[in-house]
């Protein structure tokens, strides 16, 4: 029961996720800054560390507004929902060696499904709001889902054609250079859907407010608004542990392995997600949707049959 609890509020948790939320958080702004030549938080503690602590104590002590006309359940049951999905695939990662808190034959096929998930929650708060922009922004979330979510899958099981096996601690240990440099079109594949399902540039088309105000975030305010932005962040945790995971070799490093590796593996994915979104316009949903499967499918495609080559050349033993 004490592992359990450890396990749910500390590390991988909601402790855990509560700290790399406000960690990245300021890393987005002090990177972004730095990209686009501007200064970014700097007054409030050294270099602005504590601006994002206050920004969230401003959140959580807002009024939480509900409209009238809303679905009561799904406008306040939705965003404490995706939270708690978003938390859960980090219960199958092995953050270290030895150290997972699932260590199931299907972990990757739990993790790509719970991934998966997330946006069909976040279609509902905006059905639920009741709210021209909220819904609006919640199709576009499910039109993006739905399209680029292919390609997500059959990018994130490469390495399970490659190994053969889905249990992500055998995939780890397995990993390799050489693996590395056969799955590294697949990691490519996997980053670019990743943005889609994380709604980032130049796919931030569910929450464009120049066009829908906030999109499916409209109508929420306060501690809800907090916990879609939790949901978020935790989400980022999910896909860039899954990368890494599934691809860059968890953590193992040179010399040692670490969960040093680990952390640094995920924020170099970060620093190349926050790259593209200071670096690329938002592209319209009928130009998404053409490059997700006139494009992205067929690659995931052929990355599958070159993974397979690759097995029946080099892997044999795998």
């Amino acid at each position: 029961m004490s592992a359990s609890l450890f396990h749910s509020f500390v590390f991988p948790g909601l402790l855990y996720v509560l700290l790399w939320t406000v960690g990245l958080y300021w890393f987005f702004r002090k990177f972004m800054a730095a990209l686009h030549k501007r200064v970014g938080p700097s007054f409030n503690g050294k270099g602005g560390s504590y601006q994002t602590l206050f920004d969230l104590s401003k959140l959580l002590t807002k009024e939480s507004i509900t409209p009238d006309g809303v679905n009561p359940y799904l406008f306040s049951m939705m965003p404490l929902l995706a939270v708690i999905i978003a938390m859960l695939p980090s219960a199958f990662v092995p953050w270290m060696d030895g150290f997972v808190v699932v260590d199931s034959h299907y972990g990757l096929l739990a993790l790509v499904v719970l991934i998966g998930i997330e946006p069909f929650l976040l279609f509902l708060t905006g059905f639920g709001s009741n709210n021209k922009y909220s819904f609006l922004g919640g199709i576009r979330i499910l039109t993006q889902a739905i399209s680029m979510e292919t390609s997500f899958f059959l990018a994130a099981l490469s390495p399970a054609v490659l190994f053969g096996s889905m249990n992500l601690t055998y995939i780890v240990e397995a990993s390799s250079w050489m693996s590395f440099a056969v799955l590294l079109p697949g990691f490519a594949l996997y980053f670019i859907a990743l943005l889609g399902l994380l709604e980032q540039p130049p796919f931030n088309i569910p929450d464009a407010e120049q066009e829908i105000v906030y999109g499916f975030y409209t109508e929420y305010s306060g501690t809800n608004y907090f916990m879609l932005q939790l949901a978020m962040f935790a989400e980022f945790m999910a896909v860039f542990s899954g990368a890494t995971t599934l691809f860059l070799g968890a953590y193992k490093g040179i010399f040692f392995d670490s969960y040093f590796f680990f952390f640094m593996k995920m924020l170099g994915i970060a620093v190349m997600m926050m790259t593209l979104r200071a670096a690329t316009p938002r592209i319209t949903l009928a130009q998404m949707l053409k490059f997700s499967w006139k494009y992205m499918v067929p690659l995931t495609l052929l990355n599958i049959a070159w993974v397979f080559l690759a097995k029946s050349l080099w892997f044999m033993g795998a």
